[in-house]
């Protein structure tokens, strides 16, 4: 993640209006686990933190569009998604991102990862399969497929 700026930032108030339950970690069974609970809380707090509770609050929103991706507010993948926000300021003002995000399955993204056991930090790994989807080819990748079909 990127350095702290300290913005002001309510997380309990924000998740609640978000619909996502806040729990402290030590509470957390992988076996009792229910969509729109989170027991992550500082990963929370230093995203709202760092960069503010209007992208706390897209973050939450873009992770629960869907009952299955509503499971998955871990806190590797709230990094990923956050950082994705962060280094594509340009994705934010995609009418279609919730869409496109609710099209993702974000479990099956962090079981394989956490299969593949790579030597990076999981969020790392999320943050680079995740932004694939949101990849747009430049006219140089499109001349590079058309020289390849021929």
């Amino acid at each position: 993640m990127t350095g702290r700026i300290n913005h002001r930032c309510d997380i309990h108030k924000l998740a609640r209006q978000c619909g996502v339950k806040l729990f402290d970690g030590a509470k957390h069974s992988p076996t009792s686990r229910r969509p729109h609970e989170c027991f992550c809380k500082p990963t929370v707090r230093e995203i709202g933190q760092s960069h503010g509770e209007a992208h706390l609050k897209l973050v939450f929103m873009l992770m629960t569009g869907t009952r299955v991706n509503a499971l998955e507010l871990y806190a590797d993948m709230m990094k990923a998604v956050s950082a994705i926000l962060i280094e594509n300021p340009d994705l934010v003002k995609s009418p279609s991102l919730t869409r496109d995000f609710d099209a993702i399955d974000l479990g099956s993204l962090r079981r394989k990862v956490k299969a593949m056991r790579m030597p990076v930090e999981n969020w790392k790994a999320l943050y680079v399969l995740i932004s694939v989807r949101f990849y747009k080819p430049i006219q140089g990748d499109l001349l590079d497929m058309i020289g390849e079909a021929a």
